[in-house]
């Protein structure tokens, strides 16, 4: 095997069971952490790219026919860690990649995975008697299906695709050449339906809509961030605080200082949602009073507070003042323990409306950027100072020097122009993370759903208005 692969580059290794998935020379350090063993029954994806946004797709192998897995598995190593050779390119245009990124991995092995599907219909076991004639049905049979020319197209050159890696696989399994390698891919196609092309046919949001969205972003942005920041930095002062507090008299003393007033006069008390119910607030009380948690929770116990806290559920205020105003009022009467985290989350989206309506950059190109992307331009010899401007990776055009997707992303040549609002919109992002982290890092946008793993906010996220705030224009919440 040795001399061979000094003899052609191009043909791969055999893997063994511990065998990384994504190759190293092919990981992205962003994701390489979730890289998973070719044992495994599921491969995660993510380490093809190190687009912080990518969704991280992955291919679970009990979901394939059995009698397949093994050689599938291969394959789709080779697809994943190897590249068409140059004599194979040759004359087929951009169309056919040596290499494909990370979505187009996993869609072949989808298209895979249905064939491996429909090969078991017919009662066979084995790619190995798969040759131009049972491709040939197969051809058939998807452009029968009812599927879009554009489908068909993609699943015949998926099939083009597995036939070519299995030249320089180090088992191969002998699939047969397609027989639209010879015939060309025309009789294998639905006619055209004069549809299609590059035209985007999703439809434009409505001025009336965007408008006003736009407006009361730059404001959230504008006028509100400093009260959100605020409320957010005491929000996580009063939990750590309940986290260190220790029980001691005085804490005994505080507490008692601080709800019996509330017990005895029928008062609410401050109250946090648990699952739908009104449970106590026993972080905020702690935070507030400097009882630990466990002296909290010993008079809730005692005095039958989660019960009294259902009953009469108030707020929780904290000690910040409110700077933000509506229609000349203040926005908020106060900021709210429990509210900190939506608020927070809705600037995170009002920062991304306005940075992606004001500068025309792709989703994944503003979830990409990170803390000094914008930095204030030096003053010239004049003394004035030239624009802002944003520079950041593209993924989605992104190619290496062989014309091949790049799975890290490339600078783009041409920075962004950044007027004042997506000025101020980066410049509030910048405080809600670490320096040099990505501005809509998850662990500062998804506080609703915290999860593990690097990489940015999900689109899904910020585009989720579930529960969203409205402000009228009295300044009330509604």
């Amino acid at each position: 095997m040795t001399a061979a692969l000094d003899i052609d580059p191009y043909l791969l290794p055999l893997p063994a069971p511990d065998s990384p998935v994504v190759l190293p020379h092919r990981a992205s350090s962003l994701h390489v952490h979730l890289n998973g063993r070719y044992a495994d029954p599921v491969w995660p994806l993510a380490p093809l790219t190190g687009n912080p946004s990518v969704t991280k797709v992955a291919i679970g192998w009990e979901r394939w026919p059995a009698a397949f897995r093994d050689e599938m598995r291969l394959a789709a190593w080779n697809l994943i860690n190897g590249q068409l050779r140059p004599a194979f390119l040759h004359g087929r245009g951009t169309a056919m990649r040596s290499r494909l990124s990370l979505n187009a991995v996993y869609n072949t092995t989808e298209h895979w995975k249905a064939f491996a599907g429909w090969l078991g219909d017919r009662g066979m076991r084995s790619l190995a008697g798969c040759g131009p004639d049972v491709l040939h049905d197969y051809g058939l049979h998807i452009r029968g299906s009812g599927r879009s020319r554009d489908v068909v197209t993609k699943t015949l050159v998926a099939l083009t695709r597995l036939w070519a890696l299995d030249q320089v696989s180090a088992r191969p399994n002998g699939i047969g050449c397609p027989p639209w390698e010879d015939l060309g891919v025309d009789d294998y196609l639905s006619a055209a339906t004069g549809f299609g092309g590059g035209e985007n046919a999703t439809e434009p949001i409505d001025e009336k809509t965007m408008g006003p969205l736009l407006i009361w972003a730059m404001r959230m942005v504008d006028d509100l961030s400093r009260d959100v920041l605020a409320a957010w930095a005491e929000r996580q002062r009063l939990a750590e605080a309940a986290l260190a507090n220790t029980a001691t008299p005085a804490g005994t003393a505080a507490l008692e200082a601080y709800l019996r007033p509330l017990i005895t006069s029928g008062a609410p008390l401050p109250a946090s949602v648990n699952q739908g119910k009104a449970v106590l607030a026993s972080y905020y009380i702690s935070g507030i009073t400097g009882a630990s948690r466990g002296q909290v929770e010993l008079i809730r116990r005692r005095e039958s507070l989660t019960a009294i806290a259902a009953e009469r559920p108030g707020p929780c205020p904290l000690g910040v003042p409110v700077t933000g105003r509506i229609a000349g009022k203040q926005w908020r009467a106060a900021l709210d323990y429990n509210e900190a985290p939506d608020l927070m989350r809705h600037l995170g989206t009002a920062a991304f409306v306005v940075c992606a309506f004001l500068t025309g950059m792709r989703p994944g190109e503003i979830l990409g950027l990170r803390a000094g992307c914008c930095p204030d331009p030096v003053p010239g010899p004049d003394g004035q100072a030239g624009r802002h401007l944003i520079r950041g990776l593209e993924f989605k055009t992104a190619t290496d020097e062989d014309g091949n997707h790049d799975p890290g992303g490339a600078e783009r040549e041409v920075p962004w122009v950044a007027i004042t609002p997506v000025v101020n919109a980066i410049r509030v992002l910048e405080r809600m993370i670490p320096d040099g982290q990505l501005l809509f890092d998850h662990h500062a946008h998804d506080l609703q759903f915290a999860r593990q793993g690097t990489g940015s906010a999900r689109r899904r996220e910020l585009a989720d208005k579930h529960d969203q705030t409205r402000i009228t224009a009295d300044g009330s919440a509604a």
